[in-house]
């Protein structure tokens, strides 16, 4: 006779699991700012755009040294892997690479 099985998550993990999948959002929407800036800013030398997503992320509220950080430290803006770790570094000690 199988037994039947019961999974009840607790809140805390529940909520854990919200809050992480936000963290990956926000990271996702940071770095896609971050590359669409450095395209802007470095690529293109276009002024108005590159205002516009400044802007943008003071609208947003993000950390503007978060921001610098990632268009300063990373060499591959492309890579989420290295952008995540330069991220995740930042995130952690408030310190560059």
């Amino acid at each position: 006779m199988p037994t039947k099985k019961n999974f009840i998550s607790s809140t805390s993990e529940v909520s854990l699991d919200i809050k992480e999948a936000r963290i990956r959002n926000d990271r996702q929407a940071v770095f896609q700012l971050v590359r669409e800036l450095v395209k802007a800013q470095f690529n293109r030398a276009d002024e108005e755009l590159t205002k516009r997503l400044w802007q943008d992320v003071a609208d947003r509220g993000i950390d503007l040294d978060r921001v610098i950080n990632l268009m300063y430290t990373c060499s591959f803006h492309e890579d989420d892997n290295e952008m995540t770790k330069v991220d995740e570094t930042y995130q952690r000690t408030g310190l560059v690479g």
